[in-house]
């Protein structure tokens, strides 16, 4: 694949992002916080599956958390997603390789990890996992999937979107950047939560009116 800094800058991956990581949030009623809180996290339910899911993520992910998965027989095989992520411009890495990484240190083997090299968002995530398990032959009848807790509604309605007949089950970690948790119970306690996860809602509403995700 062409090099990652050759093939997109840092400034045009973020020129791309139609609502910014972190935007200006209103005043937050109670129902607001609930509606918000409903929307954005989901929460987890590990179970028994055919794969195991993990969306690319360039932050200090619990990674020996989501391994641990694995390593408790929940699923015999594991899709990485991620091609151009935050973490490739540091590195010059695509984002799956470096997770994968962190994934064969920690105990996984490399012959049970897919990865995918292309994608740049969620939707890709899913829409890219998709074919490859159709290219390859892999039953995802039920699909465990893992992603950090500010990120979780948005994940799950984008895999119900792309993979409506399959069960899907999320194991959601604890997001931190900062020295800050961004946690369903108190998000809205810092000005970093509010505007991360009011980030959040504005995308989830807006990828579902147009059909992206469900």
């Amino acid at each position: 694949m062409e090099d990652m800094k050759t093939a997109m800058t840092r400034k045009q991956f973020e020129e791309r992002r139609e609502i910014p990581r972190l935007i200006e949030c209103p005043e937050l009623t109670p129902e607001i916080i609930e509606r918000v809180t409903k929307i954005v996290f989901v929460p987890s339910n590990p179970q028994k599956a055919d794969i195991l899911f993990v969306f690319g993520s360039s932050y200090g992910d619990k990674w020996a958390e989501v391994v641990n998965l694995w390593k408790q027989e929940l699923a015999p095989l594991i899709y990485i997603a991620g091609g151009i992520g935050t973490a490739s411009f540091a590195t010059g890495e695509i984002l799956s390789h470096l997770i994968r990484k962190e994934f064969v240190a920690l105990g996984v083997p490399p012959e049970v990890i897919i990865v995918d090299e292309m994608s740049t968002n969620s939707l890709e995530d899913a829409v890219f996992g998709r074919e490859l398990f159709r290219k390859n032959g892999i039953v995802h009848n039920r699909i465990l999937f893992a992603c950090k807790a500010p990120h979780s509604g948005r994940c799950l309605r984008t895999l119900q979107k792309i993979f409506p007949e399959s069960q899907l089950f999320p194991f959601i970690y604890s997001f931190e950047k900062d020295g800050e948790t961004i946690k369903a119970e108190d998000w809205w306690k810092s000005e970093f939560g509010r505007s991360h996860v009011y980030g959040e809602y504005r995308r989830i509403l807006l990828y579902s009116s147009r059909g992206d995700i469900v």
